[in-house]
């Protein structure tokens, strides 16, 4: 029996380690959409602030950073700074002046973000003090932001709450409001973000066993080969477009489109003949993928482009469900997620649809 197919005599149920409310989820989905910058002042620079991703495990940082400590009406909110950061921010209310140590830091760092705390606390109908500032805890998850100030481009942490399986707290609903209010983007594919574009001269469907009867001088005839006609397709993923052949170059004959494709709406032409069959050892030597799903999602490509890193999917269920089992795209079982010592596998349910 090969060690894909194990039949263990204990297996434990796969219990998932993060549990989200549906309350969070859809706080998270929505703070998360890529957005426009905050766009503000401080002192005489100014300052750009964007949401650049969520991130779920606390990643290693190239500076020095600091916790600051902010009560909000009884809850607490951690915002995460590189110390260059701070000590532009410190300069802002004396030129010159250093990162002075505890209690002044938090005193001038709180003046320094005045301006930025005040709408804040607007919104929220509450006061933000500034505790304490600590050097930073390697925890998470964790909101990431690009912040640009003056010449300064840095990344700041905001700490998420710790119970995200409960209600979002107002603070937090309230900084999504206010980031929410911000323009949503789409954001932009580099210009040299590289793709394969084909020349493809014709096309044939052929049986595996036609295939394998082949010899060396046999001739396939293709189905469709537009080169009879001066032509080749260029194909980029699912995108084609015409082709002319002027001497060693292809000259484009039209945009490239989505439309059905040429090459994919011939049928098989080839010469009638005597074939053999595939054994069922020919069969059985065919291999195919199985992928284990745990759920769809329909969405609208508008959708698709604005979701950003850290955007959650509802399953709607517990992974101590079942998982779909598909072979090239159609589904012949179901299964469970079990845990077989160290490796996680799918206990089947019953039997698949291949076989008898």
């Amino acid at each position: 029996m090969s060690p894909a197919t194990q039949r263990p005599d204990r297996s434990v149920p796969f219990r998932a380690q993060l549990a989200l409310s549906h309350a969070v989820v859809s706080w998270l989905n929505e703070i998360a959409v890529f957005r426009g910058p905050l766009q503000s002042r401080l002192g005489d620079k100014p300052l750009s602030l964007r949401i650049n991703r969520l991130v779920w495990q606390v990643e290693p940082t190239e500076t020095s950073m600091l916790d600051c400590v902010f009560d909000a009406g009884g809850e607490m909110l951690v915002l995460s700074l590189p110390v260059p950061l701070a000590e532009a921010l410190v300069a802002t209310i004396q030129n010159g002046l250093s990162l002075p140590s505890e209690p002044t830091r938090s005193l001038v760092l709180e003046l320094a973000l005045e301006p930025l705390l005040a709408p804040l606390e607007r919104l929220m109908q509450r006061n933000l003090q500034l505790l304490r500032t600590d050097e930073a805890a390697k925890s998470g998850p964790y909101l990431e932001f690009d912040v640009a100030y003056g010449q300064l481009a840095t990344k700041v942490r905001l700490l998420l709450f710790s119970s995200l399986d409960a209600l979002v707290p107002p603070a937090f609903s309230v900084l999504g409001e206010m980031l929410g209010r911000l323009p949503r983007q789409t954001p932009k594919l580099r210009s040299e973000l590289p793709i394969i574009v084909a020349g493809q001269v014709g096309s044939l469907r052929i049986t595996i066993g036609l295939l394998r009867q082949a010899q060396q001088g046999d001739a396939l005839l293709p189905d469709a080969i537009p080169l009879a006609r001066g032509q080749v397709i260029l194909t980029a993923s699912a995108l084609w477009a015409p082709a002319e052949i002027a001497d060693e170059r292809l000259v484009l004959r039209g945009p490239f489109r989505s439309q059905s494709h040429p090459l994919k709406s011939g049928h098989m032409t080839t010469q009638p003949q005597a074939q053999q069959l595939p054994s069922e050892a020919d069969i059985d030597s065919l291999e195919i993928t199985l992928v284990f799903e745990c759920g769809r999602w329909p969405m609208s490509i508008g959708t698709l482009r604005s979701i950003n890193e850290g955007h959650v999917f509802e399953l709607g269920r517990s992974l101590d469900g079942p998982v779909d089992i598909l072979a090239n795209g159609q589904r012949i079982g179901r299964g469970d997620i079990v845990r077989i010592g160290e490796e996680l596998a799918v206990r089947l349910r019953g039997r698949l649809a291949v076989n008898d």
